[in-house]
């Protein structure tokens, strides 16, 4: 078979072409930056598409790229996106076109990936998501509509990560409330298996499937399981009310700080249990469950690295924000006989020092906006060496004697520039 799958650069997309490629089956992955899937899947096609444009959401535009497709699978997503518009247009707008066209074109199998518990909540997420299982239902075409519930790998990503952060916490592991909400869970090469035996015969054809092992956990033991995976030692957990944690939420949509949203929330209090029989039985995948999927591989010093690192990757963004906020501030509104004090053998003249001054803390208050509101993170990581490069190596040039300050002067550059490198590895997830 030849398979188009959208999301294909995905936690779980990039399973299910792995998956396709062992079985030898043509792939052709739709993803917005064909140059960087292409150098991970070197064996497949790829089509690069932004699912949020217009164009995409034409069954016009899609009918030339499925010549030669005999089936599709739709793991694209978008769980928070800065516009509720770009949920719809991930979620419902482009997918119905794509169905239209595949209706169109005779493809012989559709499947797509969804999510457990999207019609029990209210979010942009759910919503946009339930609207697009309806747009596929609604098609004459041979489909099959996955819910998994939560999904794991070894590798892990958005909530998996966030339940590694927990376990790995220092003194105390947090909770959501009392941590006894129940969870299933799906490694993603289950998953995947399972997709490639649905495309493969008619099985589960025109039905509505909840992917889940057998193995049922509350949200402590989860947790509790992962820290022992990583090899730390007991801890007391620390129940952290509903209120907080939708304080939080709230403050993480402002400021990105993914997965720690009110939609991740808001699924979170949701159902996240499915039905593993009934996937098993369609599928004739035996599911492994998380106690199984951690028992068959141990923990390695990158998985420890990353679950201590993932929590702390907002903390460095949101401290590096504050330097630039409190330079800014003392740029616009510092004293100007002290400014003037420093740049004087630079400018000569002290009118021009304030104004220098003043200018530079405009473009510190920008880029602390910037990464507050996560704006362009990688482009904004460049600016700031550069920034922080210029001002060291200006002030070398005009007040050397700040390397040899008391207080640390132009030293504390070099510890911020190591910190904005992190930063800039950090926030770079594919």
């Amino acid at each position: 078979m030849h398979v188009m799958v959208l999301g294909a650069n995905g936690f779980i997309g990039a399973a299910m072409v792995s998956a396709l490629l062992r079985a030898g089956h043509a792939v052709t992955g739709v993803v917005r930056d064909a140059e960087v899937w292409r150098r991970r899947f070197p064996a497949a096609t790829a089509l690069q598409v932004d699912l949020c444009r217009a164009e995409s959401h034409q069954a016009g535009f899609w009918r030339p790229h499925l010549t030669g497709i005999d089936g599709v699978v739709n793991a694209a997503g978008v769980l928070q996106p800065r516009r509720d518009r770009d949920a719809w247009a991930v979620h419902r707008d482009a997918p119905a076109a794509l169905f239209q066209a595949c209706e169109a074109a005779g493809v012989v199998r559709v499947i797509q990936i969804s999510a457990v518990g999207i019609g029990e909540s209210e979010t942009v997420f759910a919503r946009s998501k339930a609207a697009g299982d309806a747009a596929l239902m609604a098609r004459d075409l041979p489909w099959t509509l996955l819910r998994p519930t939560v999904v794991i790998g070894e590798g892990s990503y958005g909530g998996t990560s966030f339940l590694r952060a927990l376990a790995a916490f220092p003194l105390a592991v947090p909770l959501i409330g009392d941590g006894g909400q129940e969870m299933d869970f799906i490694h993603k090469d289950d998953l995947a298996a399972g997709v490639v035996a649905l495309l493969e015969s008619d099985r589960g054809a025109g039905r509505v499937l909840e992917p889940a092992s057998p193995e049922r956990m509350t949200l402590r033991r989860a947790v509790l399981a992962y820290r022992g995976w990583l090899g730390l030692k007991g801890a007391r957990t620390l129940s952290v009310p509903f209120s907080l944690a939708s304080a939080l939420a709230r403050l993480g949509d402002v400021a990105q700080l993914h997965p720690v949203t009110t939609t991740a929330l808001a699924q979170f209090q949701g159902r996240l249990t499915g039905d593993g029989d009934g996937f098993a039985r369609a599928t004739g995948v035996a599911v492994r469950g998380l106690s199984a999927t951690l028992a068959g591989r141990p923990a390695e010093t990158q998985d420890l690295w990353h679950a201590r690192l993932y929590l702390l990757r907002p903390v460095v963004r949101l401290v590096l924000a504050l330097l630039w906020l409190v330079s800014g501030l003392l740029g616009l509104f510092g004293d100007a006989a002290q400014i003037h004090q420093v740049l004087a053998p630079l400018t000569g003249d002290a009118s021009l020092s304030e104004a220098l001054a003043r200018v530079m803390g405009a473009l510190d208050l920008a880029i602390a906006l910037a990464l507050i509101l996560a704006w362009r993170l990688k482009f904004m990581a460049a600016v700031q060496l550069t920034l922080v490069l210029g001002y060291t190596l200006g002030l070398s040039l005009v007040a050397p004697g700040l390397w040899g300050d008391l207080f640390g002067g132009l030293l504390k550059n070099l510890p911020i520039i190591a910190l904005i490198l992190v930063h800039r590895v950090l926030e770079q997830e594919r």
